[in-house]
């Protein structure tokens, strides 16, 4: 008799406290944060996933954000590299945080040579939220 007693109450031990393991500590309420909307960019001066001519071995473009910027600002990295070829063409380092529609400058452009520009815009606020522009630039001067 007594065996049955302790398994009732061992039962309803492990019912409470399995019950109670499954509720999430959440001091907000019920309601997660709101999520960041994701970033949203135009290039102007090139041709998106498609070939820019130059005339020199500079050429400036501006990276407009149309969407709404994060409270912390984004980070914009600009890599550059010879195509064929892979060969890395170094470029200015963009100060963060970036908190408005900028310009930059594609530089080291060699003579009837194309390049491939990635540049890569991502939210101080949430690493996941991030955007890839990528597009093709040859320099057309002779010299």
């Amino acid at each position: 008799m007594p065996v049955k007693s302790y398994l009732l109450a061992g039962c309803a031990m492990l019912m409470l406290i399995f019950t109670g393991c499954g509720k999430k500590n959440n001091p907000g309420g019920d309601n997660p944060p709101p999520q960041e909307k994701a970033i949203e960019v135009t290039l102007d001066g090139v041709a998106e996933k498609a070939y820019t001519a130059s005339p020199g071995e500079t050429y400036p473009f501006k990276v407009n954000i149309t969407s709404e910027l994060p409270k912390s600002g984004v980070s914009i990295t600009v890599t550059a590299v010879t195509d064929p070829g892979g060969v890395s063409v170094p470029q200015d380092e963009i100060p963060s945080p970036v908190t408005a529609s900028t310009t930059i400058t594609i530089k080291g452009l060699e003579p009837i040579r194309t390049v491939k520009v990635t540049i890569t815009i991502k939210s101080l606020d949430n690493p996941n939220n991030v955007v890839i522009k990528e597009f093709w630039i040859t320099n057309k001067s002779d010299n």
